[in-house]
């Protein structure tokens, strides 16, 4: 039970990231706002996890993680229904932020704790994989779960819906989670940065830099390319969506059978093969399902071997620590994969994304690369 409850914080986390886009419209009209506006909904959260995530995943080393859960989902709570309530757009920029603090504190948060409640290695590897898969979930269900809120109930919706999880989720959390952390050692271990853990973040990173900007420009194909709405593009991205989420557990039970370097290989192999099929896009959807299914599959291999392997690296008292540095990677540097990318199919939507073929296909070879020298 705890273990799911965890993955409800992850589940949060990711789907606040992807649900608000589809509200982007209604906040537009709703609060007479412009699309800087509009931009800053999204920034404001996504600046503050990325900017925060370290710090708190290192302070849950020092005070104990389950403070650092409880708070996340409190103060996750009160800044959704700030969001909820916000009656301009510069009280709901404020809270959109201060959602980014909750979320930074749920991220590394729920994985030091899955650390400590599992100190054999398959088991962690298991119990990672079931928390990356529920992660990866929230990325289909955003658009799908924030069209339908929006079109029936409005835009305040898709934050309010947060309140009566949180509203379960935290006494259950208060009752569940461990109030001390397991006891590895009273001194803390002596730190030492090794190659592995070097290789895997910059692995974890250069898989957000690809995949996000790739999920970037695939949406702004399907909605301003092919003229689909909103909803029937959430639809059409099911195929790279759904992998994610039903592979994060399968390649949980490999890394603990094997070790990381197998799925990250499988991974890796499959990403490159997804953003090669990007020279077959031309006008239709058909064209980017071998995109979808490259990518989904590629990291849904690979998202919970890279984050194992990573927490695996650093000593299991510096778990926090370990989680805050791979997801501040991945988030900080897959925001440099949006922009990049979004650059790039600017001028010219299909010319643009073969070009991107060539770029996300050495990037994932790299990454094949740096699995093979360092994890």
């Amino acid at each position: 039970m705890l273990l799911g409850l965890l993955c409800i914080g992850i589940f949060l986390v990711q789907l606040d990231v992807t649900v608000v886009n589809v509200a982007l419209p209604s906040i537009r009209t709703g609060l007479d706002t412009s699309l800087t506006g509009q931009q800053w909904v999204v920034a404001g959260y996504m600046i503050t996890l990325a900017a925060l995530l370290l710090v708190f995943g290192a302070l849950g080393d020092r005070i104990g993680h389950r403070r650092v859960v409880l708070a996340g989902l409190a103060v996750f709570g009160l800044a959704s229904l700030g969001c909820g309530a916000a009656p301009n757009i510069e009280l709901l920029v404020t809270a959109r932020a201060v959602q980014g603090v909750g979320a930074a504190l749920l991220l590394p948060g729920t994985l030091a704790v899955i650390t400590d409640l599992y100190a054999d290695s398959g088991s962690r590897a298991r119990a990672v994989g079931i928390w990356a898969g529920a992660g990866a979930l929230a990325l289909p269900s955003g658009p799908l779960l924030g069209g339908a809120l929006v079109s029936g109930l409005g835009w305040r919706a898709v934050f309010l819906i947060n309140l009566p999880i949180i509203a379960i989720g935290l006494p259950v959390a208060w009752r569940l989670v461990p109030r001390v952390q397991t006891t590895h050692t009273r001194a803390r271990t002596r730190l030492r940065i090794g190659a592995d853990f070097i290789g895997a973040n910059v692995i974890a990173g250069l898989m957000n830099f690809v995949g996000l900007g790739t999920v970037l420009v695939m949406t702004l194909y399907l909605q301003e390319h092919l003229a689909h709405s909103a909803f029937r593009a959430g639809l059409e991205l099911i195929p790279l969506f759904l992998p994610l989420a039903v592979l994060g557990p399968v390649s949980g039970r490999i890394t603990a059978r094997y070790g990381p370097r197998l799925p990250m290989t499988i991974g890796l192999i499959l990403g490159a093969t997804g953003s090669l099929c990007l020279l077959g896009v031309r006008d239709g959807y058909a064209t980017v399902v071998p995109v979808e299914l490259g990518l989904g599959l590629g990291m849904g291999f690979l998202t919970a071997a890279v984050v194992n392997a990573a927490v695996a690296s650093l000593p299991p008292d510096r778990a926090g620590l370990a989680s805050g540095v791979n997801n501040t990677c991945r988030q900080a540097v897959g925001a440099l994969g949006v922009a990049v990318y979004g650059a790039v199919v600017s001028h010219n939507m299909v010319s643009g994304l073969h070009t991107l073929a060539w770029l996300g296909g050495g990037l994932w070879l790299l990454g094949l690369a740096a699995t093979w020298l360092t994890v």
